[in-house]
């Protein structure tokens, strides 16, 4: 039940992400490519055998400045590991977009949709994965954001099941 108001939640997310490029979109634009990493810790959400870890992910992404708003397409690859008995590990590619509000300082929110595998015991279990999250980024340089983020993660198994993981962390991006 979670799973499916995440997945709908992650849809409409995206959805609103690309009316609001639409509909916001001025002229006057100034349109940029963005690279980003975030470094997180993670933990499995009632997984048994999969307990907490570290892992990060790579982000390289289109930034619209729409004056008050900006949006990120983004398209990126993520790796997380995690403490438990049969050493599990996760890794995934996504395409999906954040939306922030301000300058200086800008919360967002973003969601992703894609493929991952997780790893148990030398064996991989493959499925579409979403991720929904909160970000505060703070603009040091017109070139560089630092902020902190969290996300909910979760990914359908070959075998019917799910994998929710959450994930907090920090992340930097340079801005071209």
């Amino acid at each position: 039940m979670l799973q499916s108001k995440l997945i709908g939640t992650g849809v409409r997310a995206l959805g609103v992400l690309a009316i609001a490029a639409c509909a916001l979109w001025p002229k006057d634009a100034h349109a940029g490519p963005q690279l980003a990493l975030d470094l997180d810790y993670a933990g499995g959400v009632d997984e048994p055998g999969i307990g907490h870890g570290t892992g990060g992910q790579l982000r390289f992404g289109q930034q619209l400045d729409l004056v008050v708003v900006s949006l990120t397409g983004e398209l990126g690859v993520s790796y997380h590991t995690f403490d438990g008995p049969a050493d599990p590990s996760h890794y995934s590619g996504f395409v999906g977009g954040r939306l922030g509000f301000g300058k200086i300082l800008e919360p967002s929110i973003f969601a992703h949709v894609g493929y991952g595998s997780l790893n148990v015991a030398d064996e991989h279990d493959w499925g579409p994965v979403f991720d929904l999250g909160l970000a505060l980024d703070l603009t040091v340089l017109p070139l560089i954001d630092i902020g902190v983020h969290a996300a909910y993660d979760f990914q359908r198994l070959d075998t019917g099941n799910n994998l929710d993981f959450y994930r907090v962390g920090a992340h930097a991006a340079l801005v071209f």
